[in-house]
C-alpha cells in the first residue's frame, strides 16, 4: 500500500513539473494532494512526536525564509512579493516541509534551490520567459530523489 501511494506521489510531483513547466502555474488540487500524499508517507514513516516536531520546525523555517525574502522585496527590490515570487512556489514549500523529517528537508530543500537554479540557467535560451518555474523544478528534483530512494534502500530519507 505504501509503495503504491509513493508511487502516486512521484506521478504527482512530475505532473506539477509538467504543469508549472508549461503554464507557469500549479493547480491547487494537485498541491493539495501532494501535501496529503507527502504528510502522510512522513507521518507513517516516523514516530507521532517526531513528525509533528518535523513538521513544525519545517513550516516554522519556511515562514523565516518567506519573511525574509518578503523585506527584501519590499525594502531592497520597491516590489510585491508575489511579483517576483509565484504562491504556488510557497505552497509547494510547505508541501516540502510536511513531506520530510527536519535534516532531510533542509538538505533537499538546499539541493533542490542548486537544483533548480542549474537547471534554468541551462535551459535559459530554450524557456524564452524570466521566471523559474520554481516548484516545478523543485518537485522535480524531489520526484527524482524519491524513485531513488524507492528502488534503493541506501538512500534513508526518513531516518531521525
Amino acid at each position: 500500500m505504501k509503495i503504491a501511494i509513493e508511487i502516486l506521489y512521484i506521478l504527482m510531483l512530475l505532473f506539477l513539473f509538467y504543469e508549472d513547466y508549461k503554464k507557469r502555474l500549479i493547480s491547487l488540487w494537485a498541491v493539495s494532494l501532494c501535501l496529503l500524499l507527502g504528510g502522510f508517507l512522513h507521518f507513517f514513516k516516523v514516530y507521532l512526536n517526531a513528525f509533528l516536531i518535523s513538521v513544525l520546525i519545517n513550516t516554522g523555517f519556511v515562514v523565516v525564509l518567506f519573511s525574509i525574502l518578503l523585506l527584501y522585496t519590499k525594502l531592497k527590490m520597491k516590489k510585491k512579493i508575489f511579483q517576483v515570487f509565484g504562491i504556488g512556489d510557497l505552497l509547494f514549500f510547505l508541501v516540502f516541509a510536511t513531506s520530510l523529517p527536519t535534516v532531510s528537508f533542509i538538505v533537499m530543500f538546499v539541493f533542490s534551490l542548486f537544483f533548480s537554479m542549474l537547471i534554468f540557467l541551462i535551459l535559459k535560451n530554450r524557456i524564452h520567459q524570466n521566471t523559474v518555474p520554481l516548484a516545478g523544478l523543485q518537485s522535480l528534483f524531489f520526484a527524482l530523489i524519491l524513485s531513488v530512494n524507492l528502488f534503493c534502500k541506501e538512500v534513508q530519507l526518513y531516518s531521525l
